[in-house]
């Protein structure tokens, strides 16, 4: 008899959970008849590891508990009308959920034959500048080796805050996504305070296995040789010099995020507009408070006909996202219309709605006391039925 003790698996993730977090990755425009091949039967199969024939006891209870939607359009790759699988925003709020839950676990990693012990996922992520991708792993091995799961990319998101609230930005998500495909260098994303432009970045990254991506927050780099001297730091990670990541098509593969542009210093400004000449380097995403002023602007109008930069605006969550974020299911239409036209659909509003944050809804809004009292009230409000 063996005197061996089963090994305690590094992580336990079910079936369901594996196929809704591939589901949230995959991207695609919701409103057209063509689906990619990833969302059918076939393409879940692949995805997760499990049999054909065994995905649709796997999505069964996803689609009862309202996370998935079963129905049938044309697949890219078949050209046939195939049952599909389609998450709804909140199928995609459990599925971040359960990625946030994932990266605070601590898990032993190798690295160039070191065993690294005692770091969650995150940590190790950021230490070592991978992305570890759970969908990759069984749970069964014994440590992650992060030499095998990096993918080619290398990461910095240390500045970079966390990831929370994110629903329903397809749209947005593939304006990205053609940006990263266009010859344009530069993208700046607009939204008021709270809104989620930091937050749909984030989680666009993320899903960028081929980049190398630097995350600037310009709330922690407030001067042109801060931000510099952040660009050189990553440019030792690439083994190479910030000229050629910023200029030349050596650049090509690497994306930079500078998160947080408002009201910033003119030598800033400068730094960014001076990037508007290039005709080679690195993707620059810049995220901006729409109520930028005009003076801090760093591009203008003939860099966005010529295409070298683009804009995008974000606006509030849609009805049903809005509402899967304010967490109430029995909230009375009425109530939670008036909630959804004050808040404007923003996911920070609704999140501190839901969380009952009535000091930070006084500090990051500019709702009156009688206000936040009343969205308080209405946001717990339920049915009589």
């Amino acid at each position: 008899m063996s005197n061996e003790r089963p090994k305690t698996p590094l992580f336990q993730l079910s079936v369901a959970e594996r196929v809704l977090i591939h589901l949230s990755r995959t991207r695609f425009d919701r409103g057209s008849d063509t689906v990619p091949r990833s969302v059918c039967q076939e393409g879940i199969s692949e995805a997760v590891g499990i049999l054909r024939s065994h995905v649709p006891r796997a999505v069964k209870d996803l689609i009862s508990d309202g996370f998935l939607e079963e129905g049938k359009r044309h697949v890219k790759e078949s050209g046939k009308r195939m049952k599909v699988y389609l998450i709804t925003p909140r199928g995609s709020e459990r599925a971040r959920q359960i990625e946030r839950g994932m990266l605070s676990l601590v898990i032993p990693a190798k690295i160039q034959g070191t065993v690294v012990q005692g770091m969650t996922v995150e940590q190790l992520e950021n230490a070592f500048h991978r992305r570890i991708d759970v969908l990759r792993l069984t749970g069964e091995e014994e440590y992650i080796d992060l030499d095998l799961v990096a993918t080619t990319g290398i990461t910095d998101f240390s500045d970079s805050p966390k990831a929370v609230g994110f629903l329903d930005r397809e749209e947005a998500l593939e304006k990205m996504k053609r940006f990263l495909k266009s010859r344009s260098t530069i993208l700046t994303v607009y939204g008021a305070k709270g809104i989620g432009t930091s937050c749909l970045v984030k989680h666009f990254i993320e899903m960028l296995d081929e980049w190398n991506v630097l995350w600037i927050s310009l709330a922690k780099h407030r001067t042109r040789a801060s931000i510099e001297e952040r660009v050189a730091e990553f440019a030792k990670l690439l083994h190479t010099k910030p000229e050629t990541i910023l200029e030349s098509s050596a650049g090509v593969n690497t994306l930079i995020v500078a998160d947080g542009y408002f009201d910033v210093d003119e030598n800033v400004t400068e730094f960014f507009s001076d990037l508007t000449g290039r005709v080679a380097g690195a993707k620059l995403i810049v995220t901006c408070r729409d109520s930028t002023p005009s003076y801090s602007r760093f591009y203008r109008k003939e860099h966005l006909d010529s295409g070298v930069a683009q804009e995008m605006i974000l606006k509030g969550l849609p009805d049903e996202a809005a509402k899967v974020l304010l967490g109430n299911a029995e909230i009375p239409e009425e109530a939670f219309r008036r909630i959804h036209v004050m808040s404007r659909g923003s996911p920070m509003i609704l999140t501190m709605l839901r969380e009952r944050d009535e000091s930070g809804l006084r500090k990051n809004t500019t709702f009156t006391n009688e206000e936040i009292r009343f969205l308080l009230v209405e946001a717990a409000t339920k049915n009589e039925n």
